[in-house]
C-alpha cells in the first residue's frame, strides 16, 4: 500500500537544536512519504543538506531583511519559487510557522494541517511584523483542515480565531530511550548548574548574575545556540550539543534550571526540556508560570529573584536532591512519552482523511 505524501514546513532550520518539529518529522515519516521543507539563510548556503532515511528534503532560501524589503522579499520569491510548484500534487501540508501559510495557493485540494507551536505575534518587537503575522495566522486557521497546539494558551487564542474550541492539544514530550537513574548530588564544596536550550532575550541573565554575587560556591553552564549572551566568569557556554550525546554532556551536573524571564512568549509554551530534565534524573529548579504547574511534583518552582536565591542556597545544603524518586519519573515518562502523542497526532490526521 503506498503512503500518502506530506510537505512538512518547518519554522526553524532542520539542524537547529532538535525539538518538536524535527522529532514528529521523524514520527510521520514511519506512515507518511514526508517532504521536510525548512527554511536556511542564504549566507549558510555551504552547509550540506540533510540526508536521513525515510524523508526528502527542500530548503527554503532566506535573505536578510526580506521581511523588511519589498525588493529582497521579491528576490526570496523568485529564489524559491520552484520548491512550491508541485504542492497541489501533496496529500497533506502540514505547516509548522504561519507566515508560510502565504505560500499555499488558493485551489490547494489537499488537507492543511496547522501546528500552533509558539505565540507567534509576541515573538516579534516590530508592530508591522506583528501584524502581518496576525493576518497570516488567521488566514491560515481559517484554511486549516486540522488546528494543532502545544499548550493551554494557544489552544484558547487558536479557538478564539477558529470560532469554535475543536483545536487538539498536542504537548510536547520525551524520548523514553532517553532515561537515566534519579540521583542527588550530595554535599559539595562547589556545586555546578546547567541550563539545556536556546538563549535568547527570553532568559534571564540578570537572575544568574544576582545568584553568583549571593552564592559564591556555584557555576553555571549553558548548553545550546547562544543568541545573546552575557559574559562572566563563572557562566561557561558550551554551544549546541546533538540529542544523542545531552545525557554524557549533563552528567556531572548538579541540578538543571530554567531560569526565563515571564513574558507573552514564554506564558504560551510546554517546555521539551522540563520533560528532558525529568528524564535526566536530575534536581530541577525553574520559574512558575501557569502553563507548568502540572510539573509541581517534580519541579522546584520560583517566582522572584528573592526566592530564586532562597532557594539555591537551602538545595545546596541539602546536595541538590531531586523533588521526585524513580518511581515517579517511570510513571511520569510513560504517560507523555513522544509515541504517545504522536499517535493521538496521527488519529487526528486519519480523521480528516
Amino acid at each position: 500500500m503506498n503512503k500518502k505524501s506530506m510537505l512538512y514546513i518547518m519554522g526553524i532550520d532542520w539542524e537547529w537544536i532538535y525539538q518538536r518539529p524535527q522529532i514528529i518529522a521523524d514520527k510521520l515519516a514511519g506512515d507518511f512519504s514526508v517532504t521536510v521543507l525548512f527554511p536556511r539563510s542564504i549566507t549558510k548556503c555551504f552547509r550540506k543538506r540533510p540526508r536521513t532515511e525515510g524523508k526528502d528534503y527542500r530548503i527554503l532560501w532566506t535573505i536578510p531583511y526580506q521581511e523588511k524589503n519589498k525588493i529582497l522579499y521579491r528576490l526570496s520569491r523568485v529564489i524559491n519559487s520552484g520548491i512550491w510548484k508541485d504542492i497541489s500534487q501533496f496529500d497533506y501540508v502540514y505547516v509548522g510557522y504561519p507566515l508560510y501559510g502565504r505560500y499555499l495557493p488558493e485551489d490547494y485540494p489537499g488537507k492543511i494541517i496547522y501546528d500552533c507551536m509558539d505565540n507567534h505575534e509576541a515573538l516579534y518587537p516590530d508592530q508591522k511584523r506583528v501584524v502581518r503575522v496576525l493576518e497570516q495566522e488567521k488566514a491560515l486557521v481559517k484554511r486549516s483542515d486540522l488546528l494543532v497546539v502545544s499548550a493551554e494558551l494557544l489552544k484558547q487564542k487558536m479557538d478564539a480565531i477558529a470560532g469554535n474550541s475543536e483545536s487538539v492539544l498536542i504537548r510536547n514530550g520525551v524520548q523514553v530511550k532517553d532515561i537515566c537513574a534519579v540521583s542527588c548530588a550530595g554535599k559539595k564544596k562547589r556545586y555546578s548548574l546547567c541550563y539545556i536550550g536556546t538563549i535568547s532575550e527570553w532568559f534571564d541573565f540578570s537572575l544568574l548574575e544576582k545568584s553568583l554575587s549571593e552564592c559564591p560556591d556555584l557555576d553555571y553552564h549553558l548548553i545550546g545556540p547562544a543568541v545573546k549572551k552575557r559574559e562572566h566568569d563563572r557562566i561557561t557556554y558550551h554551544g549546541p550539543v546533538s540529542h544523542e550525546e545531552l545525557g554524557e554532556a549533563i552528567r556531572d551536573y548538579d541540578c538543571l534550571i530554567m531560569p526565563f524571564r515571564v513574558n507573552e512568549i514564554v506564558s504560551s509554551v510546554d517546555p521539551v526540556k522540563l520533560y528532558e530534565y525529568i528524564a535526566f534524573g536530575k534536581c530541577i529548579i525553574s520559574v512558575f508560570y501557569p502553563e507548568i504547574e502540572r510539573f509541581s511534583d517534580y519541579v522546584y518552582f520560583y517566582r522572584s529573584e528573592e526566592e530564586y536565591i532562597r532557594l539555591l542556597q537551602t538545595l545546596m545544603a541539602e546536595g541538590f536532591p531531586p523533588k521526585y524518586d524513580s518511581t515517579m519519573q517511570k510513571e511520569f515518562l510513560a504517560k507523555n512519552t513522544w509515541d504517545m502523542r504522536y499517535q493521538l497526532l496521527k488519529e487526528k490526521i486519519d480523521d480528516i482523511g
